[in-house]
């Protein structure tokens, strides 16, 4: 098989198997961000779950704290005595009016307990920059209306020390403004309480990995059954509601879910299915390879079986035209004194017979140099003149047996070079195929002209002619008009195309003009003045 159609072949098979590719993997990669977009949802809202849970543990220690903040009061040792058995909070803070700090009492500082020192090197800043302060009394403080707020408008103040998150909760109460500070430690603890074991997680969580992360970055607890390896980032993450908004949900997945939730065998059953695919289509392209082989291998054959018999039969059918040449020589000479016209006929048939036979070896012949880009020229000195009355001759009676007229109009008299077999081997085709699909026209009408170095000759009958699309294929190889006039008649088909050939190697080309009745060729040939070429 020609590397061509080697070529052909290998895109026919490539180009799609890469379009399949392209698409598919464009298809799994959609896929599979669509999946790990629900994937991120699922686990999100899964996270908001234990969010709500630790939401709904801060708002019980809130409860408690205002349980133990009241009934409000303004008493020292009441206040000191709470501070000692509270497990909530590390200390109780009052504030005046006008921000005087009542309790821990900073104008008794020789009477503050170690506690209550500590507590107040804790919060210092806070209220010397008045970020809690009982000055303010705004809407937002006062979201009834009310100078100031009750024990149910409680609010969180969240600021960090000793790299860790710290919480006050503080309430207005008459000219008063009431806080606690959160135990710390104790808040921990009941969080933690709260968050769900790995068994009653949801089964991604629980073969997950579920963290909980505070403002620094560190874990304060971690659940679930998989252990991601030491830097892995989360796959999903979440800040957890305030007051503990510095701190975060991670949630890390296990392989086996995470393969699960995004499509991992996706890919190993495309990329499965791609293999097979592949294997069938190589498969069906080398069925078809090897089969066109075989047909190429068997086709090269048959010409090489054509080419051989024609060349046999070319050299003893020389002969018989030689001497069947020869004998109607003699017998025309014998007519010339003996009236003897059925022998003259016989031998005309046997020598047209001879040279129809001729050309059709010819034509075989040519046809297959052509394939091989084998065919050459061989020119010579020579009127084309001439040698259109020897090829007309040669057809003379054919044409008297089927009443054709033949109408030679003569117009390239000087001696030219070419190639007197092709030019032969064309305008016998030409003559031939008006002898077999156009004799019922009654004439044959050829006409020739010379200029310069180019001869043109038109051809022309008076048949049923070609219509637009039969002409636009006339010249391919094998191919013959399919009507009633063609019923019965034989020919290979390759007669025009062999001819266009030899013209368009001779310099010039053959072509149909278009006419009213018949068919009108037009060959044309380039033929330099002898010794000029």
């Amino acid at each position: 098989m020609k590397p061509k159609l080697i070529a052909v072949l290998a895109l026919i098979v490539l180009v799609p198997l890469a379009v399949v590719a392209w698409l598919g993997a464009k298809a799994m990669g959609d896929e599979q961000a669509m999946r790990k977009l629900g994937f991120h949802e699922l686990m999100l809202g899964q996270l908001s779950a234990v969010d709500a849970v630790l939401a709904r543990s801060v708002e019980a220690y809130r409860e408690r704290l205002l349980n133990e903040m009241q009934p409000f009061t303004l008493d020292v040792d009441e206040l000191r005595r709470r501070t000692r058995n509270s497990p909530y909070a590390v200390q109780f803070y009052v504030l005046g009016p006008e921000d005087r700090l009542i309790y821990p009492p900073v104008a008794l500082a020789d009477q503050l307990t170690l506690d209550e020192r500590q507590a107040l090197e804790r919060t210092q800043q806070i209220w010397d920059e008045g970020e809690i302060s009982n000055r303010r009394v705004d809407a937002l403080d006062s979201p009834r209306g009310s100078e100031y707020a009750s024990a149910g408008d409680a609010r969180w103040h969240v600021w960090y020390r000793d790299r860790g998150l710290q919480m006050i909760l503080w309430v207005r109460e008459g000219d008063y403004l009431y806080a606690a500070e959160v135990n710390r430690t104790r808040l921990l603890a009941d969080l933690i309480t709260a968050l769900p074991e790995t068994d009653a997680l949801a089964p991604e969580l629980a073969e997950g990995q579920v963290r909980l992360i505070d403002s620094i970055g560190r874990p304060l607890y971690e659940w679930g059954a998989a252990e991601p390896e030491e830097g892995a980032e989360p796959d999903v993450e979440t800040a957890v509601g305030e007051p503990l908004g510095a701190w975060r949900l991670e949630y890390y997945a296990s392989s086996s879910v995470a393969g699960a939730a995004l499509g991992s065998g996706l890919w190993w059953n495309f990329s499965a299915t791609w293999v097979l695919l592949a294997m069938g289509v190589f498969a069906l392209a080398l069925y078809f390879y090897r089969e066109q082989a075989a047909e190429m291998r068997e086709a090269s054959q048959r010409v090489s079986f054509v080419n051989q018999v024609s060349h046999e039969l070319k050299t003893p059918l020389t002969n018989i035209r030689m001497y069947a040449e020869l004998l109607e020589d003699n017998i025309r000479a014998r007519d010339a004194v003996e009236d003897n016209q059925p022998l003259t006929r016989y031998v005309d048939v046997i020598v047209f017979e001879s040279q129809r036979l001729s050309r059709l070896i010819g034509n075989v012949l040519s046809f297959s140099r052509g394939r091989r880009d084998a065919l050459d020229l061989h020119p010579k000195p020579g009127v084309v003149d001439d040698v259109i009355r020897r090829v007309l001759d040669q057809f003379e009676p054919a044409f008297e047996s089927k009443k054709v007229r033949i109408d030679f109009s003569p117009g390239a008299p000087d001696e030219t070079s070419f190639d007197p077999d092709v030019l032969e081997q064309i305008l016998g085709n030409l003559a031939s195929n008006v002898e077999k699909y156009a004799a019922s026209g009654g004439v044959l009408e050829v006409a020739s002209r010379q200029e310069a170095d180019r001869v043109q000759i038109t051809v022309q009958d008076r048949g049923p002619g070609l219509s637009a699309a039969e002409g636009r294929r006339v010249f391919e190889p094998f191919y013959r008009v399919h009507n009633r006039l063609t019923e019965g008649v034989s020919g290979t088909g390759i007669g025009l195309a062999i001819s266009r050939e030899l013209a368009r190697l001779h310099g010039g080309d053959l072509v149909l003009l278009p006419c009213e009745v018949g068919a009108r060729f037009q060959l044309t040939m380039s033929c330099p003045p002898d010794g000029k070429e």
